[in-house]
């Protein structure tokens, strides 16, 4: 929840952007390290001798301290609120070294080789002391630190213990530099929100509207503040640490006062009571929570998680009425829905990672108020310039109703016409594509999809000349599938922009006339990859309204039809690779039991079918258990990979390798007699025994494989028997001393 704040002005911003440059231009070739290893941790508080210095610092007493991953909550706090972590400083040559630490709960003392070199609030006598603020911390570091071991000494009665964020060692400019840098879009965003609530504030002044103006200052006042009092350049202008805490935590208090505001207003006036509840408890608390911590009864750190769970209960409360209201929302009220959702989501974040329920990460919170003020100043300026121009068309209605009426009555009636005619066709054409898509969804694959499109798409576009594409992988170029109209296209089109220029040229049309519509498909393992392109060209010899508003229509109606394709060819796509991954066995790589269960009857039906042989092949690796037992079960899989391996090299893309189970495998080799399988199995078996196994810098030595093999019609009479068959010359393999192939119905090779 640490979230340093302050105030800001305009003179400040100019004068921290030329800091930056200064510091970049210093900076440059500067490195950074970041002390992400190596940490220990010890509980409880060191004792000090006559010369005020830790006697852990001194006498290490290795023993007692523990490593930890990153300084902070160490496991088995238990109420406890001091603890000591240390850290070795790496190696590096550095002209001006210095700590860099995010944060600290709460207070902290830092040594090197015994000498105090950096403090942050004050240690009682008991290792104790007071809330004194989250800002970022510079420790400056001796040049010949590398190598030394650097203690901290930390007391925390919050709810966190240690550092938080960021530790690392880099040169101060860099540092500097680096601080400027990551707060200039705080800096932006927040200054951006302030000179809002000042435009508002006059508004509200000069308008009969106060409400609406007084709500937008009071929410840019606050958001901007809040934003600003996380920037860390601040302490770069006054190093007062608790005042900007106090002014970032009475303005992050008020955020969901200043909100309620807002969506009362503009958004759902129904729900007003729930918004004065809302409005009445967090005010209660900012008050509450502001007089305790001024007073020192409670710390003002102390606040802020009962105020995280509030709010973490009131956004989600505020959702009820966001769906009640939602679909009879227009235009405006959207948008400010979506920016109070992109708002909220973007608290929640930060309040997670302050909580420590998600990993340490810098949430742009900055980009969220200012998107949220954006929304609610656009809105506002629309209704006000609406109100405006609605006033002055009043005015000139007044002044002409009488001649224009029935001029007037003449033009909706044509638009009527025209909108119901539009609406027909749009109807009839929405028809069709739900008939296309219905179709789609009932290809195996993306590119049966394609095809499908080369035939349906002419009589979709029937109202344009156009051509229709497919999106070559290898080339990567567009083979042309169909062409209707009187359009000019080349058999083959290139990805390149100036082809659509060219096409325009030759079918003497205006730049910009051709509409190029890509056809695409999000695919589980590549992303989002073109599968093909639809050009049209619509007619252009009537310049009408009519013609106009149709050809506005056909643009419209083409792409979402090519979003509804480029959705559907996304499911098939998906479909496909579940279906691939649902044969994949997760260890080789090979296909797994299930596919072949599938496939074998399948190919056997084939093979009777067409009169042609079918070969199958049972090999299992040797002695597999006692190699698993010699070198472990991370070894064994080595092997049943290093075994895939070879059976992939040796078999060819038609024949299908599956592991069958355990260290067995399954090969079909359609097509192939018995001898040509004996001959691959051998080979298979000779390869593997040649290849020893390499797991991680160990090389283990090669494994031995036994198969056997059966073919139909050669060895069996009923193709059903092949795996029966083919698994009894596998058992004959083994009995006669592994490391061999057996055929099946022949006598035991010597």
């Amino acid at each position: 929840v640490k979230r340093p704040r302050t105030a800001w002005s305009w003179r400040h911003l100019g004068q921290l952007t030329a800091l930056f440059c200064l510091l970049a231009l210093v900076s440059a070739g500067a490195w950074a390290l970041d002390l992400d290893a190596g940490w220990e941790y010890r509980w409880g508080d060191s004792p000090f001798d006559a010369a005020g210095v830790p006697l852990w610092t001194q006498a290490p007493e290795e023993d007692a301290w523990s490593p930890i991953g990153f300084p902070s909550n160490p496991p088995g706090r238990a109420g406890r609120q001091n603890a000591w972590f240390r850290v070795t400083l790496p190696e590096g040559e550095w002209r001006d070294p210095v700590l860099y630490i995010f944060s600290v709960d709460i207070i902290v003392q830092v040594y090197l080789e015994g000498r105090l070199l950096y403090e942050y609030g004050h240690f009682d006598a008991e290792g104790k002391g007071r809330f004194v603020g989250w800002p970022w911390h510079m420790i400056s570091l001796p040049t010949d630190c590398a190598g030394k071991e650097l203690y901290f000494r930390v007391f925390s009665d919050y709810m966190d213990i240690g550092l938080w964020g960021e530790v690392r060692i880099l040169e101060r400019q860099e540092l500097l530099g680096d601080i400027v840098t990551k707060s200039l879009d705080r800096l932006i965003s927040s200054g951006f929100s302030l000179l809002i609530a000042l435009l508002a504030l006059v508004f509200a002044l000069l308008q009969r509207d106060h409400r609406t103006f007084g709500a937008i200052a009071f929410f840019a006042l606050v958001s901007g503040t809040m934003v600003l009092s996380g920037a860390q350049a601040n302490l770069l202008i006054l190093n007062q640490p608790l005042l900007w805490d106090y002014l970032g935590a009475s303005s992050y208090f008020l955020v969901p006062v200043a909100m309620v505001s807002l969506l009362s207003i503009w958004v759902y006036p129904a729900y007003t009571w729930l918004f004065k509840l809302i409005r009445r408890v967090h005010l209660a608390y900012v008050v509450g929570a502001l007089t305790l911590a001024l007073s020192g009864v409670v710390s003002l750190a102390s606040t802020y998680p009962p105020f995280d769970y509030l709010l973490t209960l009131t956004l989600p409360v505020l959702l009820v009425p966001v769906v009640h209201f939602l679909p009879k929302a227009n235009a405006d009220q959207r948008l400010i829905l979506a920016a109070y959702a992109i708002l909220s989501l973007l608290l929640l974040l930060d309040m997670a990672v302050a909580h420590s329920w998600l990993p340490w990460g810098r949430i742009p919170l900055a980009w969220g108020t200012l998107a949220f003020s954006l929304a609610v100043v656009l809105v506002a300026l629309h209704h006000y310039g609406r109100t405006q121009e609605e006033l002055r068309e009043m005015n000139l209605r007044l002044e002409q109703r009488v001649r224009q009426r029935t001029k007037e009555l003449e033009r909706l009636a044509r638009v009527e016409t025209e909108r119901a005619r539009l609406l027909e066709i749009e109807n009839r054409k929405r028809g069709e594509l739900e008939d296309l898509i219905g179709a789609l969804h009932e290809c195996s694959q993306p590119r049966a999809g394609l095809e499908l499109l080369s035939t349906r798409l002419p009589a979709l576009c029937d109202f344009a000349a156009g051509a229709f594409y497919r999106f070559n992988q290898k080339t990567s170029d567009y083979e042309r599938l169909a062409i209707w109209g009187a359009l000019d296209t080349p058999e083959h089109l290139g990805s390149k922009p100036e082809e659509a220029a060219r096409i325009e040229e030759t079918n003497h049309r205006e730049p910009g006339s051709l509409w190029r519509l890509v056809i695409e498909a999000d695919d589980p393992k590549q992303g989002r990859r073109p599968l093909g392109l639809l050009l049209l060209l619509p007619p252009h010899d009537d310049e009408s309204e009519r013609s106009a508003n149709s050809r506005l229509l056909w643009r419209r109606l083409a792409e979402r039809g090519v979003e509804r394709i480029n959705l559907t060819l996304s499911q098939l796509s998906l479909r496909e690779a579940l279906r691939a991954w649902s044969y994949e066995d997760g260890l080789s790589g090979l296909k797994n039991r299930r596919f072949l269960d599938e496939a074998l009857p399948r190919e056997m039906a084939l093979a009777r079918e067409r009169g042609q042989a079918l070969s199958l092949i049972i090999c299992d690796i040797d002695y597999f258990k006692r190699f698993n037992d010699a070198h472990g079960h991370d070894a064994g899989d080595a092997a049943i990979r290093h075994v895939a391996r070879h059976l992939k090299a040796v078999f060819r893309e038609s024949d299908s390798v599956c592991r069958y189970g355990g260290e067995e495998f399954v090969v079909m080799l359609p097509g192939a007699k018995a001898e040509d399988g004996v001959r691959l199995a051998d080979w298979l078996r000779q390869s593997v025994a040649t290849d020893p196994i390499e797991h991680g810098e160990e090389r283990l030595g090669p494994v031995t494989l036994s198969a056997g093999i059966a073919s139909w019609p050669q060895d069996v009479e009923s193709i059903e028997d092949l795996l029966i068959q083919a698994d009894q010359a596998l058992y004959r393999a083994k009995q006669g001393g592994r490391n061999r192939v057996e055929r099946a119905g022949q006598a035991p090779s010597a």
